[in-house]
């Protein structure tokens, strides 16, 4: 059975199955600080749970429980590495919590599993060098230059050859029109 949980801040949903609806319910400390009818939307999208604690020296503790991150920890085996491991959205939705659609990833696994693209010209792995494009990928956090090109289009192909090379089909891959 699928639940949907109502999100404090928003119109939206976050997605979850039988088994985290149950322990969402049941665990005593959850109950206690309300953590299903306080879930919220962060600015990234995810679910969250945020609170500040007054304290006896007057200040305040702050205390988040990302959704996501709570429900990996606790049904989801950590796999063993020696590298930073987060949650990722299989389908890249942040809002679907279900277990069969989170898995713990590296952080370049995750970054190469999203859409998102932050530079002016428009393509993943892409920059302006003088008046020409060059292509860049990283790998194991150190660049890897491909070539420079005319275009930034033509630098953008070079990117996705080099890495469905490298990594496979994944979601960074440059949508580049013909």
């Amino acid at each position: 059975m699928l639940y949907k949980l109502a999100l404090k801040n928003s119109k939206k949903t976050v997605l979850i199955d039988e088994k985290s609806y149950q322990f969402l319910m049941t665990n005593e400390y959850l109950k206690q600080i309300d953590f299903v009818a306080n879930l919220r939307i962060h600015s990234h999208g995810y679910a969250f749970f945020q609170k500040n604690w007054p304290m006896k020296n007057g200040m305040y503790k702050n205390e988040t429980i990302y959704l996501h991150k709570l429900l990996a920890e606790k049904f989801i085996e950590k796999p063993v590495s020696d590298k930073r491991m987060m949650v990722r959205f299989l389908n890249s939705t942040p809002l679907d919590c279900r277990l069969k659609n989170l898995e713990w990833s590296t952080l370049s696994n995750v970054v190469r599993n999203t859409t998102k693209i932050k530079n002016s010209t428009g393509y993943r792995g892409v920059v302006k060098h003088a008046n020409k494009y060059q292509a860049i990928i990283y790998v194991e956090r150190k660049p890897v230059f491909i070539g420079s090109f005319e275009t930034a289009k033509e630098a953008a192909l070079a990117y996705n050859e080099k890495s469905l090379e490298l990594f496979g089909e994944t979601k960074s891959l440059n949508k580049v029109k013909k």
